[in-house]
């Protein structure tokens, strides 16, 4: 059972009056997390854990310190509160302070489910039965991960700021390998509501990936048009959307610098097909409602048709800027062309299938390159149907080639990468030019 927007209000409420800095921020979160963990096609272990964290930042002029604790017995919260304090006396003036905000308006959050919160460790079981059903009768090993998180979170400052919002999250993914261990597939979901789960269907394309992929072909390593599936896609497009920082680039030192002269908002640095906005309220894939500052968030377009719209901007650099402050985003949403995958398949003539990616880093920030592997099912296109299964690489791409490189894409869904959690909705994306380094050995 998560708290109450009053209990959580109550509890900071009391923090705060015990404070005697100049200003406070205090931050409190509390979960119950369920999970489950399986291979070999049986349940291997359960976790069920209580969290709760709090943080106290306390201000003196533009001097500051934060102490985190976990308990809220009155002596507790004292002692957090009093220490914070003499740390923060004791700290540099910050040149970047910058006070704590009074209250604010905020779109009211959807992203908590009364049925999900409800679901307890039989649930998680019979939810997860269905998929382990489909591994078994394929007679293919199947292991992966399901959660269930319920949290609450609440903010307020010494300023009158009070933010309160309660989240749902259920995460899945699985990986099906043959007995042989020649063929492997994975998939995926995320959803805030646990009515919309399909984890058969989610474990039978992990299923069907593996045993395409049985005996993979040699293919040597080149540019091919390719087609990322929704994981592949969302991976790489999540790298470009945290690199989109205002300040990075009015201090030169962003890959946007590279791609234009001057201001690049307004400018078409991502081609005709791409467009991407945030939105914390999207029924498909919620987030957060504010920034770890408080900074209300709102539906925010990034990336129109290829041009340039935003970039996000923290308060002290909007400030000092004379410009509005844009926090980053908590979710990303792409919209599709709506198109099955059998017709963005249909459309290459010969290229590669991608269904994951694996261990992205970057290469060079200057242009947002970044290195990574194919994994789980890598598959030759060949005069618009997938002919064979090949083996995997190493490629060398930027997110941005992906943007400009575009050719159509599919229909969005929400699925998660290897690189976060975020929710993202995003489709699967058939792309020109994308660069294989290497071949790897994995399979």
């Amino acid at each position: 059972m998560i708290p109450s927007e009053q209990d959580l209000r109550t509890l900071t409420e009391k923090i705060l009056k015990l404070s005697k800095a100049d200003s406070a921020v205090v931050h409190v979160s509390a979960a119950h997390h369920a999970n489950l963990r399986f291979a070999n096609n049986d349940i291997t272990s359960n976790a069920s854990q209580n969290l709760l964290s709090l943080s106290i930042t306390s201000n003196f002029g533009t001097r500051s310190a934060s102490v985190s604790w976990n308990q809220t017995d009155a002596h507790s919260l004292q002692q957090a509160v009093t220490r914070s304090e003499q740390m923060a006396r004791l700290s540099p003036p910050n040149p970047e302070f910058m006070p704590p905000l009074a209250a604010q308006s905020y779109l009211k959050a959807n992203s908590f489910s009364a049925h999900t919160a409800a679901s307890g460790p039989d649930q998680l079981a019979n939810w997860l039965q269905a998929a382990i059903d489909s591994t078994r009768a394929a007679k293919v090993a199947g292991a992966g991960y399901l959660s269930r998180k319920t949290s609450a979170s609440a903010m307020a400052t010494s300023a009158g700021l009070f933010v309160y919002q309660p989240s749902t999250v259920v995460d899945f993914s699985i990986t099906a390998r043959t007995q042989q261990g020649n063929g492997s597939g994975w998939a995926s979901t995320q959803v805030t509501d646990s009515k919309d789960l399909t984890l058969k269907s989610t474990a039978d394309r992990a299923v069907e990936k593996a045993l395409q992929s049985v005996q993979a072909s040699d293919l040597p390593a080149a540019r091919y048009p390719v087609i990322l599936e929704a994981s592949a896609a969302r991976d790489l497009i999540n790298l470009l959307l945290w690199s989109l920082s205002q300040r990075s680039s009015d201090e030169k030192r962003s890959f946007l610098n590279q791609l234009s002269k001057g201001d690049p908002i307004g400018q078409n640095l991502f081609g005709k097909k791409a467009s991407l906005y945030s939105d914390p309220t999207y029924q498909a894939a919620p987030s957060s409602i504010c920034s770890s500052d408080g900074l209300p968030k709102q539906r925010t377009e990034w990336i129109s048709q290829g041009t340039l719209k935003h970039l996000h901007c923290g308060r002290y650099w909007a400030k000092k800027q004379q410009i509005p402050a844009i926090p980053a985003p908590g979710n990303l949403i792409m919209p599709g062309d709506n198109q099955p995958l059998e017709k963005l398949i249909s459309q290459v003539d010969r290229g590669i299938l991608i269904t994951r990616l694996w261990y992205l880093r970057m290469v060079q920030p200057q242009t947002l390159l970044y290195t990574g592997l194919t994994r789980d099912g890598t598959f030759l296109i060949e005069n618009g149907k997938i002919s064979r299964p090949v083996n995997n690489f190493r490629f060398n791409e930027s997110p941005t080639n992906i943007l400009r490189n575009l050719i159509a894409s599919g229909t969005p869904e929400r699925v998660l990468g290897s690189e976060s959690s975020m929710p993202m909705h995003i489709p699967p994306l058939l792309v020109d030019d994308f660069h294989f380094s290497s071949v790897s050995d994995a399979v």
